[in-house]
């Protein structure tokens, strides 16, 4: 399908005319389904406007899932609202995802997403019990993970178990009120590990061998585990005010 900005000029004064996001709605309704090619490259949908409902979205997923697509991007506001079916968790050619403020339920636990090799999620809500570590249980092969948490995150631990993981970036927001996490990682080369809490919690993480680079920016505390976790890393960046280093701020060692 070619790009919007490629369309004659009398059709793009049609879709934009209609009030809101309607007239483009309407244009992605009609013609995306027409689309024929046996894969779709890619999917991005940007938009926070109330015209499109999450029924839409998850059709045009649904399509997209159809059409074999490898990357999948969407950021909309979803008010507790699903926009994915169940059926997307067993999406075999997905390999990028990317999740901004949207909210994920019923997420199976006898499928996998078995391409999925980069995901990122930001201020995404799991709700009904679910939680990250039931998506990443479901992608074997995942490599690289970001994770931007909400100050008002509905769950009080956060868990992060993934063998194949190569690069982590975790952000942890001031405001949440955070019992601790866990992260297992054996095959890690790269972490980002961002703990703005200035709450007391638990930090768990187990040694990573294979870890090479590292950036820690602690708002309170630097956690013992994060220091018996880096031992074998080869560039470390680490911003602080925690006592027992000498001096505050950022310190590197090459």
């Amino acid at each position: 399908m070619d790009k919007i900005n490629g369309l004659p000029d009398d059709l793009l004064v049609k879709i934009l005319s209609k009030p809101g996001d309607v007239g483009l709605r309407d244009f992605i309704h009609k013609n995306l389904p027409l689309h024929r090619a046996p894969v779709i490259e890619s999917l991005r949908f940007h938009s926070n406007s109330p015209d499109i409902k999450p029924e839409d979205i998850r059709r045009w997923i649904e399509i997209a899932v159809s059409r074999h697509v490898h990357d999948l991007d969407i950021d909309h506001f979803s008010e507790n609202e699903n926009i994915f079916l169940s059926s997307f968790f067993a999406c075999k050619s997905l390999v990028t995802l990317k999740l901004r403020s949207v909210t994920l339920r019923d997420i199976p636990s006898m499928v996998c997403l078995p391409s999925l090799k980069t995901l990122l999620l930001d201020n995404v809500s799991f709700v009904e019990g679910k939680s990250l570590q039931e998506l990443l249980s479901i992608c074997p092969v995942l490599e690289d993970l970001s994770v931007y948490c909400d100050d008002y995150e509905n769950t009080k631990e956060l868990t992060i178990v993934v063998p194949s993981l190569l690069s982590l970036s975790l952000y942890i927001p001031d405001e949440w009120l955070l019992d601790g996490y866990w992260i297992d990682t054996p095959s890690l080369e790269y972490l980002k590990l961002e703990d703005w809490n200035s709450c007391d919690h638990l930090s768990l993480i187990k040694n990573m061998p294979k870890l090479r680079e590292a950036y820690v920016d602690a708002k309170c505390f630097l956690p013992k585990s994060v220091i018996e976790s880096i031992t074998s890393v080869k560039h470390l960046t680490i911003c602080s005010k925690v006592p027992f280093l000498s001096t505050a701020g950022c310190q590197s060692k090459l």
